[in-house]
Order: C-alpha cells, then structure tokens, then sequence
C-alpha cells in the first residue's frame, strides 16, 4: 500500500531536509571558532513554519558529535519575562542537560570522569541526579547578577566534566521582553549575563531563535548586543530546494507528481517549508493515484486552499478582536512587503494611540511583527493571501 510522505505539523521534522545545508555549515563552523577560543553566538529568526525548530534540533545532534553539552528549551512564552519564571526554568534545563548527558556517556561506558565530578547521586547507574552548585537568589539580588554567578559556579563543573564548551539552543525566544512598566528585564538581564561570562573566559554560548522581530528586540536590551550576535535568516527555501523538498520524500512511496505538477506547488507555496509539506499531503489525500498531474491539482486546488484558510489561518485570524481585525484588512491593501504604520492609520481610520496598542496585540499573538521602526509585515507567509479572500480586498502575493 502507498504510503504518503508528507508530514506537516509544528516542528516536526521533515521526510526531507532540503536547502539548509548552509546553515548546518555555519553552525558547524561556530562550534569550530569556539574550540578554538573566539565567542560566537547566533540569532536564527524566520517566519513560522520555516524550519526553525527542526534546525535546532539538528544543531543538538551536532552538539553532542562534536562533545558541546547543548542546553536546549523550545518552548518559550510571555511567562518567561517574569524573573522567577525564567530562572526555574533555566535551572531546571541545566540539571536535565546533565543528567541526560550522563547517562548517554554512561552507556557508552565513558561517563565515570564526568561522574567523579559532577558527582551525582547514584541509585544503580545510569540513575543519576546532578546536584548543582547551590545559589539562591537573594531578596536584593538583581536577576542579572543571579543569572551570573549560577553561570560561573557551574563553569568549573562543565570544564573539568571535559566539555568543549555549553550550547543553549533556545527556541520561541521572541516572546522574552523586557517589560519596564512592571520592572521586568530579563531579556537585557540575560544578554547582559552571558556577555560577562563570556568575558570571563567561560564557555557558554547561545543560539536564540524566534520571529524576525527577535533581532529587533535584543537590540533594544542591549545596545551592544548587535557585536554578540551574528544574524541567520531561516527563510523560504530557493526554487531548487523546494524541488528537492517535494521529490525527494516521493521517492520509494508509490507516488509520483509530474514536473508541471511540482513546479505548481513550488510556484504556490513560494517555498514556504511547512506549506510544502502540506500541500503535498493534502495532494495526495485528495487525489490518491499513483501518477498526480496538474489537472488533477487543478480540479481539487479549491478544496486544499479552503483546508488552508480553515485549519492555518483563520484560527489565527479568529484570536483577533474585531478593531484588530479592522487593522489587518487595512495592512492587506496595502500593495507591499513593508507596511508604514502612516499607511495602516490612514486606511483604517484608526488613531495613533489605538492603532499602536492594536498593533502591540496583533504581534503578541503572532500575526505581525515590527520589522522596523513604523514599519510592521506579517508573521506568516500567504497571510495577504487569505485576508484578501476574507476581506474582500485584492493583494499582491507575499
């Protein structure tokens, strides 16, 4: 029986990894600079659905070939910006790091030296509870200093454990803000602690990833911030990957999409990864013949673009309230990428005051983001697409 290849799904790996050889080469070569004792860190930002938790992962297994302990969290959110929050949640990412590592050099019989010490609690190996260096945050602790010196005490046990060095790989790290109003900075206090340790000469280095508003947002924590991290853009994938990315899962299935076929579906998703793979499910669960051609998408295009506005967007549209609404029918006709918060006020009749605060409640659920100052565009790919057909108005494709 044909099976088929397709796997859409939030952050589910691929069938097929197609166009982000260069970004495993960048990382690749960061852990290289970093064994050789240079600072790197990486900011991996993209619209949803690009690939950027799968490319996460792929730096972990990268991590643990190359003898890097990778730290990783992917799953953060508004909680995130309050202190405590932020704080248990690193503590805890760190002991779980260990441990886990512990256990995996323990089965490959290699782990007594980091056993001996990191000296955890043995309850019959490979049962092993790291007990970290004990620091509690103290009532008048400033966080950033608190998140310093827990870096520090367990710098001695990651060296002497035989790391090349600490990876956090920390995804959805857009929503961690500084929020003044309420005195929380945990963004700035973060970037702040990581430079000092790394000033210090401690091997922690990080690799944030999020919206292409994450960039925006560490230079407004940390004005230096921009000569700690280097930029990767997780983005659509070039038209020959996109080819890969649909031939290549086929093969060995019982299906087959003809040239004409393929070259629709890249032309339609514009190499968008997560609508790839959906389209190419839904192709073949709608059609469900071994050879699929152009006029068979044709004929059922109408049913897979309504399971897209149903199921992707407009869930997502739905968590808007109705003036929130009002202003992204106002952005889709606007005929560009960029969209001028002047442009947005005058075509939605809205004042400053509101449309800012809109604005604000539109990028916190994940529909637009501020690109630049006063200039805002849309979190996800065919956005413009859809609101045209559920605004009435007509778009150019972004």
């Amino acid at each position: 029986m044909s099976r088929n290849p397709f796997n859409p799904g939030s952050g589910v790996p691929p069938p097929y990894l197609a166009g982000r050889k260069a970004h495993i080469k960048t990382f690749d070569s960061m852990l290289s600079s970093v064994e050789d004792g240079h600072i790197e860190n990486l900011v991996a930002h993209g619209l949803r659905g690009t690939g950027k938790t799968v490319l996460l992962e792929e730096f972990y297994r990268l991590c643990l070939k190359r003898n890097f302990l990778p730290i990783k969290r992917l799953q953060f959110s508004k909680k995130y910006c309050e202190p405590d929050e932020f704080g248990i949640a690193f503590k805890y990412d760190v002991k779980t790091a260990v441990e886990t590592f512990s256990k995996l050099e323990w089965v490959k019989g290699k782990a007594e030296a980091v056993i001996a010490y990191i000296k955890p609690k043995r309850i019959g190996i490979p049962d092993v509870v790291y007990y970290e260096p004990g620091y509690t945050r103290g009532k008048n602790v400033p966080f950033e200093d608190y998140l310093k010196s827990y870096l520090l005490k367990n710098s001695q046990v990651f060296e002497h454990a035989g790391f090349n060095g600490v990876i956090f790989l920390l995804d959805e790290f857009h929503t961690v803000v500084d929020i003044p109003r309420i005195g929380h900075y945990v963004l700035s206090d973060f970037i702040a602690a990581m430079n000092d340790v790394q000033r210090d000469g401690c091997k922690y280095f990080c690799v944030l990833a999020g919206l292409p508003n994450l960039m925006l947002n560490i230079k407004k924590a940390r004005s230096y911030s921009e000569r700690m991290f280097k930029s990767l853009e997780v983005g659509n994938l070039a038209e020959d990957d996109a080819v890969s990315a649909i031939e290549e899962p086929l093969k060995g299935s019982g299906y087959r999409f003809t040239e004409s076929l393929v070259n629709k579906v890249v032309e339609e998703t514009g190499g968008y990864p997560y609508f790839i793979q959906f389209y190419g499910k839904e192709i073949i669960s709608n059609i469900n013949k071994p050879k699929i051609d152009l006029n068979d998408f044709e004929r059922t295009r109408p049913v897979i673009v309504k399971q897209l506005d149903d199921g992707f967007f407009s869930p997502r549209f739905e968590l808007a309230s109705e003036q929130e609404q009002k202003v992204l029918c106002a952005m889709t006709r606007i005929k560009s990428r960029d969209m001028r918060f002047s442009q947005i006020k005058e075509i939605s009749r809205i004042d400053r005051r509101d449309l800012s605060t809109h604005l604000r409640r539109l990028e916190s659920k994940g529909l637009v983001y501020q690109h630049h100052k006063e200039v805002f565009r849309f979190c996800l790919p065919l956005l413009g697409n859809f609101l045209s057909r559920r605004c009435g108005t007509a778009r150019l494709s972004t």
